[in-house]
């Protein structure tokens, strides 16, 4: 979590924050961490606004082009499939 504060506070580069947030959901995944993997993207949709502002393709092609609303709301929804993977559904419903 360290790591992640000082690509958000010292590098100031949200690409590379982004970027460095789906390694770590990757690993999560990997090792079946759902719950982490979940609280993991959630770093992501906190930096989307609920505009109409078209993002480009992910460089990974993880999302396409879309509204960020879009993109923001389909990040969501991978959250509570993850939490609900994780047995925290609970936790899910404060996602909503």
């Amino acid at each position: 979590m360290q790591f992640q504060d000082f690509y958000k506070r010292e590098v100031q580069s949200t690409k590379l924050y982004v970027h460095y947030v789906y390694k770590l959901y990757d690993l999560h995944v990997l090792a079946e961490n759902h719950t982490e993997a979940g609280f993991t993207l959630k770093l992501h949709a906190e930096l989307l606004a609920w505009s109409d502002d078209v993002l480009p393709e992910a460089p990974d092609s993880r999302w396409p082009e879309q509204f960020e609303w879009q993109r923001k709301e389909a990040i969501y929804q991978r959250i509570i499939s993850e939490f609900n993977s994780g047995k925290v559904v609970f936790t899910s419903l404060f996602v909503y």
